[in-house]
């Protein structure tokens, strides 16, 4: 699976899945959760071919963006389609980066923790390339989830799409969600989250809660703050 999600095919698949979270607002719904400042430092774990972090430099254009992926396809995607705009691109693993200690004033990740193999590892090096007060902010669909409201809610998102996109938005969340994830996903439960958490460096100093993005409630938003 692992040879797939760095595929050739993934990496155009998933721009294609994020030009239409980029469409829908989600990912102006996350960047306005982060703390976004002139001057400051940014991580995008994650970021596929990077459209999230296109509209956090629309939002506040003074900030250094970087981003971080698995894929070399999607990264090599990212740098055709945002050149010019100097983000800077790396392919890797959260897991062991080489950005130097105390690098970054914000890291995030949006629905791509759901696919790390070693939590604590991953937070513990987040936690190493912060800086002292820096904080991580992930937003991800988690395991706790009342399934028959989500879905409930998907439909009357979708109310004014045609017949075949309205089942189609239906019935794939439908698979995702009572199987616990996506292919190659694992999908949490708040307090493993929790737990995790607090196996790693950052000790106490978190936060999960439940959100709605694009008012469905299948999120939470994780916050991890570098004391």
């Amino acid at each position: 699976m692992g040879k797939f999600l760095q595929s050739k095919f993934a990496a155009k698949l998933q721009e294609a899945v994020s030009i239409k979270r980029e469409e829908s607002g989600l990912y102006k719904e996350i960047a306005e959760l982060l703390p976004l400042a002139e001057g400051k430092r940014l991580l995008d774990v994650g970021t596929g071919t990077g459209l999230q972090l296109r509209v956090i430099n629309f939002l506040q254009p003074g900030m250094e963006l970087y981003g971080l992926d698995l894929s070399a396809a999607a990264i090599k995607s990212a740098e055709k389609h945002l050149s010019g705009l100097g983000f800077d691109f790396r392919v890797g693993s959260i897991e062991k980066t080489d950005y130097v200690n105390d690098f970054f004033d914000i890291v995030t990740c949006n629905a791509s923790m759901s696919y790390w193999q070693k939590m604590v590892q991953c937070f513990n090096e987040i936690h190493r390339i912060l800086k002292p007060q820096g904080v991580a902010i992930f937003t991800e669909p988690h395991k706790d989830i009342d399934i028959d409201a989500a879905l409930a809610k998907i439909k009357e998102t979708m109310k004014d799409k045609s017949p075949i996109r309205r089942f189609l938005a239906v019935n794939l969340n439908k698979f995702g969600l009572r199987r616990g994830g996506l292919v190659g996903m694992k999908l949490y439960t708040i307090g493993e989250i929790e737990d995790e958490a607090e196996q790693s460096l950052f000790g106490k100093h978190y936060n999960v809660e439940k959100i709605f993005l694009l008012d469905l409630p299948i999120f939470v938003k994780i916050t991890l703050r570098k004391v």
